[in-house]
């Protein structure tokens, strides 16, 4: 990879165990959440409603997180985030095209892992390096995107008592 990656995306990837489009797109929906939201004193609460790698991007950009129960899955199969501070709370999703360009990833794969058992090791090498040609290409678009691109807002709502 000939760009550098961002440190909260290291983070992410590390945390995930790998690179890929979903948990990058997940630290961008969390990083939208966190801008819409706003002023966040206390404890924040997250439901995502789609189990996929983006959990992971979501818990290391909000800090919510399954273990602790402050981050529900849900699978209604919309990419979409709610995130509630006690004041206040923003529902983001995915773009068309955000899933589009991940989509294109998926498919990728999906044409090459086709029979992966039965290569040989220097086929699955090469197919391997070709899906992380893709992904040298895609993931700097995601860390670099205008958040319009990748991210809308959905709904917010306002708790001014606190409730």
């Amino acid at each position: 990879m000939t760009d550098t990656v961002p440190e909260l995306f290291a983070r992410i990837y590390a945390r995930h165990g790998h690179r890929c489009p979903m948990s990058t797109l997940g630290g961008r929906l969390g990083l939208a959440a966190l801008q819409w939201l706003g002023n966040r004193d206390t404890a924040l609460q997250a439901i995502y409603r789609n189990r996929t790698c983006a959990t992971d991007g979501i818990s290391e950009v909000t800090g919510c997180c399954e273990e602790q129960g402050s981050l529900i899955v849900r699978s209604d199969g919309r990419h979409a985030l709610v995130l509630k501070s006690a004041t206040a709370s923003v529902e983001v999703e995915l773009t068309d095209e955000a899933l589009l360009m991940a989509g294109r990833y998926r498919s990728l794969c999906n044409r090459l892992e086709n029979g992966w058992d039965e290569l040989d090791v220097e086929e699955q090498a090469r197919r391997h390096a070709e899906m992380e040609v893709m992904l040298d290409e895609l993931l700097p678009q995601f860390w670099r995107a205008d958040e319009a691109l990748l991210v809308r807002k959905v709904g917010e709502d306002h708790f001014p008592d606190g409730q």
